[in-house]
């Protein structure tokens, strides 16, 4: 059995909207979402032709926003709720620590079994744990020594996980 990795970091807003950014992003470049916003780019083109040719401008109108929302009106809505919540519910910069074994990952007061993390997402930032509860966001700067993320990978690349 190898040695535990050591993960700690201070969880805050801004982490928590950086996790949420990029866990959001990744899910839009490689989910069947995606093609929802290639869908509205096509109704903005019907709407050009609809509205040069039988000056008819409904159709551009509705596709325009619903591009404009699906691009951009969606992350700024779902910061704007992350931020009241996290406002409301989540203690002020709190301290994060965890152990990453065999076993899974062992935090303040949660423990992750390997059974319970549904992937591991390596980014440049850092690296995302989707579990079945939440999404944890490592930064590599919350890795203490150096190796430790490559060790996590490979655990989490063995455990079938990536």
């Amino acid at each position: 059995m190898s040695k535990p990795i050591e993960v700690n970091f201070e969880w805050s807003k801004e982490l928590a909207l950086k996790t949420s950014k990029l866990y959001y992003d990744y899910d839009m470049r490689h989910s069947n979402k995606r093609y929802m916003g290639w869908f509205f780019v096509g109704l903005v083109q019907f709407g050009i032709v609809g509205a040069l040719k039988h000056n008819s401008y409904g159709l551009l109108y509705l596709s325009t926003f619903l591009v404009g929302y699906w691009y951009y009106g969606r992350w700024f809505l779902r910061k704007r709720m992350l931020s009241r919540f996290y406002d409301k519910n989540v203690p002020k910069n709190m301290d994060v620590h965890f152990t990453l074994d065999e076993n899974g990952l062992h935090g303040n007061n949660e423990v992750v079994a390997w059974d319970d993390i549904i992937k591991v997402i390596q980014l440049d930032e850092g690296v995302m744990v989707q579990s079945q509860q939440n999404a944890l966001f490592f930064a590599n700067t919350a890795f203490k020594k150096e190796g430790d993320k490559t060790r996590f990978l490979k655990m989490a690349k063995e455990k079938g996980k990536i």
